[in-house]
């Protein structure tokens, strides 16, 4: 596994959007998509059709995900929904932020080794227990800001994080940020990585984003072998 990549922000800030493009631009390398969103919109755009078989309906039934590692490996293959010819998907919902301690080890164990199998691992949304779960050098969370959110952004807390996280100011004009923000950003809080415009057009969004956000990743200091 090269990196696993959490796009994080509030309800539509263009998450799932990116996500996608995040995958297509990795291609052919194979991508786990992981659907953290409580509206889970990237299971409803990529697998419509497909049952949905959520991680947080397994554990809360307390079936085979807390049994040996073998009946683990088990329900995390039949978890994962495939959505392109190396791609596979699997949506997260309802899963409590907190677990027994078995659980939470069983969980561990299934996650990272799924992961391990997959050149990328890309995260739509945050859940925390997730997060604590994943390996945190190979975690970056890319957070995905719109001017709607400007004004009650607040900034992750010293010790929160192993890695500074990177910022995209998506739908970006040209006014000024608010101070606690662009404080942020001065400080090394948080790393501004790029800004994405608010597109005249959906035309003009389809044609140019994809280069625009490939522009922003380049910027990453994790491992990523974008289409040439």
């Amino acid at each position: 596994m090269q990196a696993i990549i959490e796009l994080i922000g509030r309800p539509r800030a263009g998450k799932t959007t990116l996500a996608n493009i995040l995958g297509d631009e990795l291609f052919p390398a194979s991508v786990l998509y992981i659907d953290a969103s409580p509206d889970q919109r990237l299971t409803t755009m990529m697998a419509p059709e497909s049952p949905q078989l959520t991680l947080g309906r397994i554990f809360s039934q307390q079936t085979d995900a807390t049994g040996s590692r073998e009946a683990v490996d088990w329900v995390f293959s039949d978890l994962t929904v495939a959505v392109g010819e190396e791609n596979e998907l699997i949506t997260v919902g309802s899963l409590p932020d907190e677990i027994d301690l078995v659980a939470r080890e069983k969980l561990r164990y299934g996650l990272n080794r799924l992961a391990e199998t997959y050149d990328y691992v890309i995260i739509d949304g945050h859940h925390p227990l997730l997060h604590n779960l994943l390996p945190d050098e190979r975690l970056r969370s890319l957070e995905i800001l719109t001017p709607e959110g400007f004004s009650s952004w607040i900034p992750p807390q010293e010790g929160e994080l192993l890695h500074t996280p990177s910022l995209i100011l998506n739908r970006y004009g040209e006014d000024p940020l608010p101070k606690p923000l662009d404080d942020a950003i001065t400080h090394h809080q948080v790393r501004l990585i790029g800004k994405l415009p608010a597109y005249p057009t959906v035309e003009d969004c389809i044609r140019k984003l994809p280069d625009d956000f490939r522009n922003c990743l380049l910027k990453l200091d994790i491992p990523l072998n974008l289409k040439p």
